[in-house]
């Protein structure tokens, strides 16, 4: 949808000042701490003074316009001086005074600024291209006779852009900030800058080294450097989901070495506002189920990760298909973001693992949220390590085989938590991951806290960055490892990491009730999560998201080769998880000793009236039935799930029920079956 604003704008204009603003600027705030203001000596007008007479009104919203047209700018204060900038900079006294209307013209394919910094990358292999998609951003705000600056106000207008064709249903970001604040040699952090000057001169060796081992600008951490910037955030019905300053960072491992990077976005009370209200992920279910998530304390534009010149949606689309499971996920959307008015990208928007993250879906205080990340706190204190190091010590130092002492380790950890990660893992050969002493968060309160059943105290896993995998760099092989072997023998890399949690899996693995909670999670990774058309659904769906924004976004950032492989991947993505659902029964019992298998047909009678819960995970019935395969003499525990119908009875050929119209029942598996859940 595109706003219709025609050359009548003096009609529009007159509206305007007699009727008051149309457009909205919520979410700017005066406390713009910027360096303008520091250099200048400006005084910043707290966010909390009357803002109706020093904020700037717009004469028409952020948005999509199928014309140009003239901008109105007012404030209700005569005798402020209203100045203005275009270039994402936060207005200053040197800034153009608003004098007349801004005519505001169609910039696509427009020249280049930001995108001709070269200095973005380790490789030395970026290109900038000469024009690129360009909005309009203005910002502007009422400088009183006393030189104090009111509140500034941020728009974004995209003028003749046909924003169905070029971008569908997906939202478009558009971040505003100071060029220095991410391309300044010394404090820039998009750019190489002065830390990469002293990393080659500190050894003769580091000039020789590939291009993601370079240590720059972009590489470092920490609030030192995050930067302000101002985020808008425009749907696909041409709203504004949010506007609001914001603190930017870079983030990612080697990633950070490409040309476009990933970043986190970061709401404080400082910029004005401490979280963002507003519906960033459609459909984006809390994880208790209380419904969707209506608060971002922080988000992702990702990049894709490993993935970000294959297919860009890996990651997400791995996590999507594991979602129901009993470990944390982050979910996402598709995004374009803009900075400065220039066309910056396809990223995956996603949520962010904090504190906060855990308090927005469960209601628990975030102040009472200890997260763990590679045996280094990553959320609470210090202290809360030893928290986790005290499992540690007790699972490895105790025979977990003993009745009383695997109880005494289900009170500290989730156990299913625990197998489904692992086995997931597993399933998609993710060699950047706890197989390998990487990329592993756990997450529990410090305090019990009855409100919520995960407030128990128990370890918990959370996913994420699980690109490195399903053969990426090999083409789509790679499925033929026995990663399940892998996983229980351990890696040698785990090693080098401070209690890696790959020991106390090896130790519950003496346990048998363990051992078959692990086996069925393997399986059932394999038959539901991972079922072949439920796979091939996933690949198209997201495909079809990405496809063409992610090609635009080669074009800006390149490499080259990318667009022109874009296919393949998706074609050698399928290849791995076709030919894994084929050989990972075999890859189990090799590991396990699991011996024979014998098939289990699932179905419904009616898949809109119910389905199945098979053990922890929910079956797709869609079809009316799901194929898998399990152990001879392995129980797995069945519930109706009820939709539109009412659980009426179990229906089996094969193997025994003992209570037909009990809706939850354990199955001993002895041979070939089918069992079919009746509804009414």
């Amino acid at each position: 949808m595109k706003r219709k604003l025609t050359a009548a704008a003096a009609i529009i204009t007159a509206a305007f000042f007699l009727y008051g603003c149309s457009g909205s600027t919520a979410g700017d705030t005066a406390k713009n701490t910027d360096k303008a203001s520091e250099k200048e000596n400006i005084t910043v007008k707290d966010s909390d003074a009357d803002t109706e007479t020093d904020t700037v009104e717009f004469s028409a919203p952020s948005g999509f316009y199928d014309e140009e047209f003239a901008l109105e700018l007012k404030c209700s204060d005569q005798s402020a001086v209203i100045r203005y900038t275009t270039d994402g900079s936060i207005p200053t006294s040197d800034s153009p005074e608003y004098t007349q209307p801004i005519m505001l013209t169609d910039r696509s394919k427009n020249e280049a600024v930001l995108a001709k910094h070269t200095d973005i990358t380790g490789y030395n292999n970026y290109t900038p291209p000469a024009q690129v998609d360009t909005c309009c951003v203005i910002r502007a705000a009422a400088f009183l006779s006393d030189n104090e600056r009111g509140t500034v106000a941020s728009h974004s207008y995209f003028i003749g852009f046909d924003r169905e064709k070029l971008y569908g249903d997906v939202p478009v970001i558009s971040i505003m900030t100071d060029e220095e604040n991410l391309f300044d040699h010394e404090t820039g952090i998009y750019c190489l800058g002065k830390y990469h000057d002293e990393w080659l001169s500190a050894d003769p060796v580091n000039p020789t080294l590939d291009g993601w081992q370079h240590e720059a600008n972009y590489t470092q951490t920490g609030r030192e450097w995050e930067r302000p910037v101002y985020a808008e955030y425009i749907l696909s019905d041409n709203s504004v989901g949010f506007g609001q300053d914001m603190g930017l960072r870079i983030m990612g491992g080697a990633t950070r070495n490409e040309s476009q990077k990933s970043m986190r976005l970061i709401a404080r009370d400082e910029y004005g506002k401490k979280s963002v209200k507003a519906d960033l992920i459609p459909g984006n279910e809390r994880s208790d189920g209380q419904g969707d998530v209506e608060k971002y304390k922080s988000f992702i534009l990702r990049n894709g990760g490993n993935d970000c010149n294959y297919q860009k949606y890996r990651d997400v689309l791995l996590q999507d298909l594991v979602k129901d499971k009993d470990f944390e996920t982050l979910q996402s959307t598709p995004a374009v973001a803009f900075i400065d008015g220039e066309f910056w990208g396809l990223y995956s928007l996603m949520e962010d693992y904090t504190d906060n993250y855990i308090e927005n879906n469960y209601g628990i205080d975030n102040n009472n949220v200890v997260i763990v990340k590679v045996s280094e706190v990553d959320e609470g204190t210090e202290s809360d390590l030893k928290l986790y190091t005290d499992v540690y010590d007790f699972i490895t130092g105790n025979d977990m085989s003993d009745t009383d002492n695997y109880k005494k380790a289900e009170a500290m950890i989730d156990m299913q938590s625990f197998c489904d990660y692992m086995a997931f893992n597993t399933y998609i050969g993710n060699w950047d991951s706890i197989l390998r002493g990487a990329n592993w968060r756990i997450w529990r309160v410090r305090q019990q806290d009855s409100s919520s059943p995960v407030g128990d105290g128990k370890w918990r896993f959370m996913v994420y960055d699980t690109e490195y995998s399903a053969g990426l760099y090999t083409g789509g092989d790679g499925y033929q490892e026995n990663n399940v072997m892998q996983a229980v023998k351990g890696s040698d890399e785990a090693k080098d990491i401070p209690c890696p949690p790959e020991d106390m899996f090896k130790k519950l693995l003496e346990n048998d009730d363990f051992r078959q909670r692990f086996i069925l999670s393997l399986c059932d990774m394999r038959n539901i999560s991972f079922e072949k058309s439920r796979v091939d659904a996933a690949l198209n769906k997201y495909d079809d998201m990405y496809r063409v924004l992610a090609c635009m976004t080669f074009d800006r950032f390149g490499p080259d080769y990318a667009k022109q492989m874009y296919g393949m991947h998706k074609e050698e993505m399928k290849k791995y998880f076709d030919n894994r659902y084929d050989v990972f029964m075999k890859h189990i019992s090799t590991a396990l000793g699991c011996g024979d298998t014998v098939s289990v047909t699932f179905g419904t009678s009616d898949a809109e009236k119910g389905g199945i819960i098979i053990n922890t995970s929910k079956a797709e019935l869609g079809s009316g039935e799901l194929k898998g395969e399990y152990f001879k003499d392995m129980s797995i525990t069945l519930k109706g799930d009820p939709r539109k119908g009412k659980f009426v009875k179990w229906e089996a050929s094969g193997c025994p029920i003992s209570d037909e119209s009990s809706a939850e029942i354990t199955v001993t598996i002895n041979n070939d079956c089918e069992i079919t859940a009746v509804y009414e």
